[in-house]
């Protein structure tokens, strides 16, 4: 199954919107989806502070950065 990673923060309203985009795309076979709490890593805060929401697919470490546009999200989770 492949898995995922969403970055997010607390509180974090697009990081809301970016969850509930991803559980209502239509997919082939289901995916793994693990939540990431930036505020809890120090070096993902530096990174990604003010990019959150992220998703990253697992596999090959490819991100997809807000606003995410429903057909390229879908595509990057069946890829």
């Amino acid at each position: 199954m492949p898995e995922f990673y969403l970055l997010t923060r607390h509180p974090c309203p697009l990081c809301q919107q970016a969850l509930l985009m991803i559980h209502q795309t239509e997919l082939e076979e289901p995916v793994s989806l693990h939540m990431i709490d930036i505020d809890e890593q120090p070096e993902l805060q530096d990174e990604y502070g003010w990019l959150i929401p992220v998703l990253i697919r697992q596999r090959d470490d490819a991100e997809l950065k807000w606003p995410f546009d429903p057909q390229r999200l879908a595509e990057f989770l069946q890829q």
